[in-house]
């Protein structure tokens, strides 16, 4: 097969994936655990591309100094190859559940099919076991070369369980993409493995990764863009992550609404209202401590998740940021004052509820406070 035909999807792949990649870097919170995965899943395969393409580039050129780095690179190649899968395995969990603790010691004994493997391939270029390179500079493979394919596949299988039985714990635009994503690198490398010459698995992986991307970006990109504040998909997950952690550790929900923000946008433009925006986000912050999670819900609607043990500390913080406010109000020049409403609850583990129960909850009582303030005013 002509060289340049055989590795064109190869190259192809390689420039995408850089491409992405500084799209990923650029676009999803890299300390985020489910993105850190998701990026390593694209990192590592990236590599096992460029190094493939080096090995069909390589592979019998007539030197005898190219013979131990044609060696190493199938060394990295097959080393790699079930590596890239037990990612994948490790990024469902994380999708499905971001509390992996409970399931750690399964994971660490699926990690013993790549010892194996890696300790193969370390021995193969002596005894020729997984692959050889001969010496006229020609990759060969040995008997075991279907280990590392079967390990990969192993990874990909456990992925499809874990996907399917935890089905109900995903929304659709989810589940379909997650499922479908190890279908066409497993009939890839099948006709790879069948028919040698091809290189078809690594791109086919690549392409996959994009596909899925696009269709989880908006729950992987999860900070919003104008205050930095987390975005409501994400709420919804660390709720869900949250809510479910054996070790349940008690934290307050506060929704907060911000008073008369549309007279702020009429009179002085969506421009200053989304400046009032940033500001509000900048004085929350000031006030809580690094644990503690802004969110922006709505247009100008907020939720914070502290992690207190009692009602009284929720107020505490709740008072510290109104007095920030109107501190802010006193020393700003603008022309309007910001003020909010807000209403919170702590999540009571004996009596659960789900993220959305939790959230409308809190919202009803955020709407009572202020139907209350207006009724006081009016009273005046």
């Amino acid at each position: 097969m002509n060289l340049v035909l055989r590795i064109d999807n190869n190259v192809v792949a390689i420039i995408v994936s850089i491409i992405f990649l500084i799209n990923i870097s650029n676009n999803l919170d890299r300390k985020e655990t489910k993105n850190k995965a998701f990026s390593t899943i694209f990192i590592l395969n990236t590599i096992e591309l460029t190094v493939e393409t080096l090995t069909c580039i390589i592979n019998r050129q007539p030197y005898l100094w190219l013979i131990p780095i044609t060696t190493l690179l199938h060394i990295v190649l097959y080393i790699l190859a079930p590596i890239v899968t037990y990612n994948w395995y490790m990024f469902t969990g994380l999708w499905i559940n971001s509390n992996t603790n409970a399931k750690r010691k399964k994971n660490l004994l699926l990690l013993l099919p790549i010892i194996v493997n890696t300790f193969l391939v370390l021995l193969s270029p002596f005894f020729k076991l997984e692959f050889y390179i001969n010496q006229h500079n020609i990759y060969a493979r040995g008997p075991l070369f279907f280990i590392p394919a079967a390990i990969s596949y192993l990874y990909l299988f456990c992925g499809f369980i874990n996907i399917y039985t935890n089905r109900k714990k995903l929304r659709k635009i989810e589940f379909k993409p997650m499922f479908l994503f190890g279908v066409f690198p497993s009939l890839a490398s099948l006709v790879q493995l069948l028919f040698y010459g091809p290189l078809l698995m690594w791109s086919s992986i690549t392409f996959s990764l994009i596909i899925l991307y696009l269709f989880l970006q908006q729950q992987m990109m999860h900070v919003d863009y104008l205050t930095g504040a987390w975005t409501r998909e994400k709420l919804y997950h660390y709720l869900c992550s949250r809510i479910e952690q054996k070790k349940q550790k008690v934290f307050s929900l506060v929704f907060i609404d911000i008073n008369d923000f549309k007279k702020i946008n009429d009179a002085f433009g969506h421009g200053e209202g989304d400046i009032a925006l940033v500001n509000l986000v900048h004085i929350m912050k000031s006030q809580l401590r690094q644990e503690d999670i802004i969110i922006r819900y709505g247009g100008d609607e907020f939720i914070l998740i502290l992690n207190v043990e009692t009602e009284h500390e929720a107020e505490a913080i709740i008072r510290r940021i109104s007095k920030a406010v109107k501190e802010n109000n006193s020393s700003s020049k603008k022309e309007y004052e910001l003020s909010f409403s807000y209403g919170y609850e702590l999540y009571n583990f004996d009596k659960p509820m789900t993220p959305e129960e939790y959230i409308n909850h809190v919202d009803r009582l955020m709407y009572l406070n202020k139907s209350n303030k207006k009724l006081d005013i009016n009273s005046k």
